[in-house]
């Protein structure tokens, strides 16, 4: 194997593989990286064997083949070279670099114990834009659960077409991120880590082709593009009823900024997370006023905010972080929040778009109890 390639090109690929190698293994390849050269193109692949990635970019391939790089120490080296081409050549059991008037030569790996990313048959079930998934995964991913031994799905998302909707879904008992597309597709479901969806939304295609495809493979679901691809294996077990917990009966209404509001929520939640470990916030609601406030050790908090409001008044307090979040993924400028009561859930939505929906779970005040 020979090849040379522009540092800065090869420096753009690795910190996208990088993060599919996994920290510890006790399997000494996957600590690696594969490269291979074949005709014009330096193709990269690295694996947890829960998930995985391929890409490539073109290279002056001299001579074509493989082999699999400890990643740590090349990487860290590769970083602190100068601007440049790159010259890569394998001898036996080492890979030579040159660069400029520098030679290092590393110990590698024989490709064939390495795992294949790709399974040899999969089913296409859709293609959709780079970027509305990307955006779709980031306003619905806060709402997975970090870990749950119990009910493992909920670290995952719900990809799935229903009824014409391409939705993803993501939830943690306290709380529901749904974000939808119309969409002409066929109906399918599946369930994907969120560690898998978090490291795709990082990713930058910059590609002419603006669509990707989504195949399933057994256990595997495949995200494919010209120069990318992203396997990942699936989450089993059955996703919650999500339609029917928003359903939610209001007994108050509020059109809000939401920039105005958010703003006021992270003030409160600079007191409220020194208060106790659920953040609690207070939102009281009267005719035309919502306030906001908290209180702690450290201080209490009060802001008032003008708004439109219908229905009987309330206080009702939540999780500080948990509102944030959720204010975060809207991107317009004016949401309506239907407020079940001191007990039942709020729905977040914004104002005239119907594709995107916020559930919150309200945390019991003690004089509630």
């Amino acid at each position: 194997m020979i090849f040379s390639i522009e540092k800065e090109k090869l420096l753009s690929l690795l910190n996208t593989v990088e993060k599919f190698v996994p920290n510890k293994t006790t399997i000494p390849i996957l600590s690696g990286i594969k490269f291979s050269a074949k005709e014009k193109f330096l193709e990269l692949s690295a694996t947890d064997l829960d998930m995985g990635i391929e890409c490539k970019i073109e290279a002056d391939i001299k001579d074509e083949g493989s082999a699999v790089i400890p990643s740590k120490t090349f990487l860290e080296i590769v970083r602190k070279l100068p601007k440049g081409e790159l010259f890569f050549t394998k001898n036996e059991d080492k890979i030579n670099i040159k660069a400029g008037e520098i030679n290092l030569s590393l110990p590698c790996f024989e490709p064939y114990d390495f795992p294949e990313i790709l399974p040899e048959k999969s089913e296409h079930i859709l293609n959709f834009s780079h970027d509305l998934f990307k955006k779709m995964v980031k306003q619905t991913i806060f709402a997975t659960a970090e870990e749950s031994l119990s009910r493992p799905v909920l670290t995952g998302e719900l990809l799935e077409v229903k009824n014409g909707k391409f939705n993803i879904v993501a939830l943690d008992g306290f709380r529901i991120a749904w974000r939808w597309e119309e969409i002409d597709a066929d109906n399918f479901s599946v369930i994907v880590p969120g560690k898998t969806l978090s490291e795709f939304s990082k990713i930058d295609f910059d590609e002419d082709n603006k669509e990707f495809e989504i195949h399933t493979a057994n256990n595997k679901i495949i995200f494919k593009s010209n120069f990318l691809t992203i396997t990942s294996r699936l989450l089993e077990g059955k996703f919650i009823e999500y339609e029917e917990i928003v359903k939610v009966e209001p007994k108050v209404r509020v059109l809000i900024n939401t920039d105005e509001l958010l703003e006021s929520v992270e003030r409160a939640y600079v007191f409220a997370k020194e208060g106790s470990k659920n953040n609690i916030v207070k939102i009281s609601i009267q005719n035309g006023v919502i306030t906001v406030s908290s209180e702690s050790e450290v201080g209490n908090f009060s802001e008032n905010i003008k708004c439109e409001t219908s229905g009987e008044d309330l206080i009702v307090a939540f999780n500080a972080k948990f509102l944030i979040d959720a204010l975060k993924s809207v991107e317009y400028p004016e949401i309506s929040m239907e407020f079940g009561g001191e007990v039942n859930p709020l729905i977040i939505k914004p104002v005239n778009v119907e594709n995107h929906i916020n559930f919150l779970l309200p945390i019991r005040l003690r004089s509630e109890a």
